[in-house]
Parts: structure tokens; C-alpha cells; sequence
């Protein structure tokens, strides 16, 4: 009798575990586009120009510093300008071999970006900010003393 209602209880569980309807997860929609899901990073956060001393550049090979106002403000319009991906950055640094630091350095705190390529596309990351997306001509940027 026993082993009847242990078997009769393992059956009612097993059928009514099939007839539960599997949760949609709850995401409110972005202001966009209602229907997609916000998983896109928010936008890059960098401190205000005026509170920029200087941005430095470590490629590996060498390091840049630039104390230049208008290089400065040329620069952080070119990093405001990439958009945001629904990629994820989970690590102090980008899981690609080969990127360019870049440090903003203000009054108070410094602020590091991360440039690299990846599949023929271009990427900026902020370590657990997100990934957002650019173009070459950023790099060509950081190459030049030219604005």
C-alpha cells in the first residue's frame, strides 16, 4: 500500500511539472522601441571635459599622454558618438589579444576605455559598463596630434 501511494504522489508531481507554462522573463521595453528588450549598455559614462587633465594612451608599444584642450574635446565627441550593443563586458579588460588602453584622467578619478577590432567591427568597453560600438577612424584618431 505503501509503494502504491509513493508512486501514485511521484506521477501527480510528474504530470502537473508538464502542465506548467514557462515564465516569459519581466523586462520593461526600452523607450526606442517598445517591443525590444533594453539590454543595450548604457551610454559611455567619462567625466566632463572640463574636469579632464589629460587622456593617456598605452597601446603595448608605447604610451601617448595629451594635455591638448581641443585634442581632448575632439577626442571624448568621437567616443560620445559610439552606440551602444547589448555585448556585455564582464572583465577588467576585453577578452581580445590585441586593444589600446585609454585613461581619462580627471581632478578626481580616471576613467579607462578599451579600443580594439573584432571581426572586421570596431568596439570601445568600459569594464562592466558595457561595449558600445565605433568605427576605425577612432583609432586613426589616436595615432594623430591632429584633431
Amino acid at each position: 500500500m505503501r509503494k502504491l501511494i509513493i508512486a501514485m504522489v511521484f506521477i501527480i508531481v510528474l504530470v502537473s511539472s508538464g502542465c506548467v507554462k514557462k515564465a516569459e522573463p519581466i523586462v520593461p521595453p526600452s523607450k526606442e522601441n517598445p517591443t525590444e528588450s533594453p539590454s543595450k549598455a548604457d551610454p559611455i559614462a567619462l567625466p566632463s571635459i572640463n574636469e579632464i587633465i589629460s587622456v593617456e594612451i598605452t597601446t603595448g608599444i608605447e604610451d601617448i599622454i595629451h594635455k591638448d584642450e581641443a585634442w581632448i574635446k575632439s577626442f571624448i565627441q568621437k567616443v560620445s558618438e559610439a552606440t551602444p550593443t547589448s555585448k556585455e563586458s564582464v572583465q577588467d579588460v576585453p577578452t581580445v589579444s590585441k586593444y589600446t588602453r585609454v585613461d581619462i584622467v580627471g581632478d578626481k578619478k580616471i576613467s579607462s576605455i578599451f579600443i580594439y577590432e573584432e571581426n572586421s567591427e570596431y568596439y570601445i568597453e568600459q569594464a562592466y559598463k558595457g561595449i558600445y560600438k565605433t568605427d576605425e577612424t577612432i583609432l586613426d584618431f589616436l595615432k594623430s596630434d591632429k584633431q
